[in-house]
């Protein structure tokens, strides 16, 4: 079903419903006479509404109005709060009627079953839109019940002989949905009667567009006839209920012959079991609508209960379609599924365990086919219960994991957190043995506040539960645990499992931030340290060696104006010592940070680095043209790396080529140093060189690695935002 098909039932139920919120809101809002008028034929007479009284009125249950103020229901008649309006009655008597507001309280009393029944039935139809919006039975309940919800508060609401001879909008809303939306939701209970077995012989698309259409369109046929025919007010609304009560019994008389049709041509167990739950909710409501209501009202002119709950006796039909569909099919598949592995598992078994015994006792103890019979039934009652108890077990292992052994699991989880030999591989393990243990497929840690995931596993496929995790109190993450499908969420016992796994994840998640604090911390100390280097160098170079080589140059000139002696020999050794100084202050420069870096930048010193190293090696450099501004301790770490890298290459791989790769991207910097030499013997000790290129990178907060691949590869990634997580 496409998206289009599976959006029109949605979209039609909520205008239903927005017509009657309208409708019972505008009939609120209007002035009332304590009366209304019942929707069915006996109160709509030729000439007159009868009427029953619902709060304070001077008007009597059974008082037949003709006219309002003189105004026979034809709209126009002007009254508020507190006018005094006469009501003339059939027979010529008259009641003096104070107009006041709508009370919600008399509809309440009256029409509260009926809420009470159309809002259950809207709520299954709106959870299993949402659950399975595809299923075919889908889009006529969902549309059924809309309307009858629509419908229903509007008759709840009511209708007061005086809302028809005021006129406006109220009586229009009102017939528009106790008439329009009323048959458009019967229409639905015939295509829900064709749509809820599968094949059955009348759902053809033809069938189904003229069962949704059909009741609105004679409607509307008979709407239009009344308009045409000229009729007065009280003549079109009763030839309209009249017409409605038709309509809805034709209907429901095609539904349920539809629904025998389906019965006896549906030749599936689980689809004539889920009918008989409908037709059984469906008789045992009719039988408590007769015994609690009409029955007694025939006998003692009164019901047994009272007329409030008159919409409660259709709830075993709700009961009996909700069974229905949960249990057949629509809803806990997985469950069903559960329970036809388990018994399938044991009938083999069994069947199995019982041929095995016969055989055994036959031919061997040479015992009567009857009694070896008995025997082995006794044998296979015996086992029937641990064997029933396996069977689950092993199917709850397969469709839920191990969440009915907490105490493996948490076990498991405690081992493989010992095995870990790296903080960063800490919240990987713990999802995917959170995932694997309760076969769930999707499962994530948040550190902190939630904005970076530690890490994943899987994909979402069900509702995600959010499980905090706590280290003394304080949260330090979340743990993100997705049901196993859509009509499959988390049970108690997996939840009750999380929480239990959250308790050891909490302090492991803990360490690994403590961890990535320390890495962080380090981090800033490093950049710190460049910067001042940086700084120092900087100061060293423009100011205190420019400083010293102009003493030098003043005290040499100086020692030209002196004749020979010991001042002259005291100006000349002055210079010495300054120029001595002066190639100290250099060689401090240049070991604080190697000079090309803020001469050439990056690239190009590396590139420079090369060409000094290149001999039988040919060394190729790619990075960026520009000349990008990065950190310093990134810039420094980037360059000693690749240097050390291709001194490496140079005197150890016995390749012809090397290719240097920088790249820097807007969260980190990237160097590649690949070689064609002979790479790495795996028995090899990793010497100073490459112990040296792997702590310059952790100290930033990324890594680097050596592998051999047709040649030694050393690939690093040092973060732009210095410390940040791996």
């Amino acid at each position: 079903m496409g998206d289009r098909a599976r959006r029109w039932p949605a979209v039609l139920a909520v205008l239903l419903v927005v017509l009657g919120v309208v409708g019972a809101a505008a009939r609120l809002d209007g002035p009332s006479d304590g009366s209304v008028i019942r929707f069915g034929g006996s109160a709509w007479r030729a000439d007159a509404l009868r009427v029953d009284v619902t709060g304070e009125s001077a008007l009597r249950d059974g008082d037949e109005v003709t006219a309002i103020g003189g105004n026979r229901f034809t709209g126009g008649l002007v009254v508020r709060p507190g006018d005094t309006v006469a009501y003339q009655l059939r027979g010529g008597g008259t009641r003096d009627v104070t107009v006041t507001r709508a009370d919600l309280g008399g509809p309440l009393r009256d029409g509260w079953g009926d809420l009470v029944f159309v809002v259950s039935l809207a709520l299954l139809a709106v959870a299993l839109y949402l659950r399975r919006p595809n299923e075919p039975v889908v889009a006529p309940l969902l549309v059924a019940a809309a309307g009858l919800l629509g419908s229903t508060v509007v008759v709840v609401a009511g209708l007061p002989p005086l809302a028809l001879a005021a006129g406006g909008p109220g009586p229009v809303l009102y017939f528009l949905s106790t008439v329009g939306v009323y048959s458009i939701a019967w229409g639905a209970v015939f295509v829900l009667a064709l749509r809820f077995t599968p094949d059955h012989p009348w759902a053809r698309p033809a069938v189904i567009r003229a069962g949704y259409v059909t009741p609105f369109a004679v409607m509307v046929t008979v709407t239009a006839g009344t308009v045409v025919a000229g009729q007065n007010a009280v003549t079109r609304y009763t030839t309209l209920v009249v017409a409605q009560n038709a309509v809805v019994a034709v209907t429901m008389l095609a539904a349920i012959v539809a629904g025998i049709i389906a019965y006896r041509a549906d030749r599936d167990p689980a689809s004539r079991t889920r009918l008989r739950w409908v037709a059984g909710g469906g008789v045992l409501s009719l039988v408590l609508g007769f015994a609690g209501w009409q029955l007694p009202t025939l006998l003692t002119g009164h019901p047994l209960l009272p007329d409030g709950a008159l919409g409660l006796a259709a709830m075993p039909f709700v009961g009996g379609l909700a069974v229905a569909l949960r249990r057949h099919h629509l809803f806990d598949i997985e469950r069903l599924a559960n329970r036809s592995l388990v018994y399938a598992a044991v009938v083999t078994v069994l069947a199995g365990v019982y041929t095995a015994t016969v055989a055994l006792l036959a031919s061997v103890l040479r015992l009567s086919d009857a009694v070896a019979a008995a025997l082995a039934a006794a044998v296979a009652a015996l086992v029937l219960a641990p064997l029933l108890r396996a069977a689950q077990g092993v199917v709850n292992r397969v469709m839920y994991g191990d969440r009915d052994d907490p105490a493996g699991v948490l076990a498991g989880l405690g081992g493989r957190l010992e095995t870990v030999m790296l903080p960063d591989d800490v919240s990987p393990i713990v999802v995917e043995t959170v995932a694997r243990s309760l076969r769930v497929p999707y499962v994530a840690i948040d550190v902190g506040d939630g904005k970076l995931p530690a890490a994943e596993y899987g994909v979402p496929a069900g509702t995600v539960h959010i499980e905090p995790l706590f280290h003394y109190g304080e949260k330090v993450g979340r743990l993100r645990v997705s049901g196993r499908g859509p009509d499959d969420p988390l049970e108690p016992a997996d939840l009750a499992l999380i929480r239990s796994l959250a308790q050891q994840i909490g302090p492991a998640l803990q360490a690994v931030r403590l961890h990535h604090d320390l890495v962080r911390s380090r981090a800033e100390v490093v950049t710190l340290r460049e910067d001042e280097r940086r700084r120092l160098r900087r100061e060293l170079h423009d100011g205190l060696g420019p400083a010293l080589a102009a003493i030098a140059l003043k005290a040499g000139l100086a020692a030209r104006q002196v004749p020979d002696g010991d001042a002259r020999n005291l100006l000349g050794e002055i210079t010495d010592e300054v120029r001595t100084s002066l190639a100290d202050v250099r060689r401090v420069v240049d070991a604080l940070r190697p000079p090309a870096l803020d001469e050439l930048g990056l690239v190009a010193a590396v590139r420079a680095r090369a060409a000094a190293l290149t001999a039988d090696l040919v060394i190729d450099v790619a990075g960026p043209d520009d000349r990008p501004v990065l950190p310093a301790a990134v810039e420094t770490a980037a360059y000693r790396i690749a240097v050390e890298a291709m001194t490496n290459a140079v005197r150890h791989s016995g390749g012809t080529t090397c290719t240097v790769t920088i790249e820097a991207g807007e969260r980190e910097v990237r160097v590649e140093i690949r070689d064609d030499g002979d790479g790495l013997a795996a028995s090899r000790t990793p010497g100073v060189g490459l112990r040296s290129m792997r702590e310059r990178a952790a100290e930033l907060g990324g890594d680097c690695t050596v592998e051999t691949v047709g040649g030694t590869v050393v690939r690093a990634r040092l973060p732009l935002e210095v410390g940040a997580l791996r």
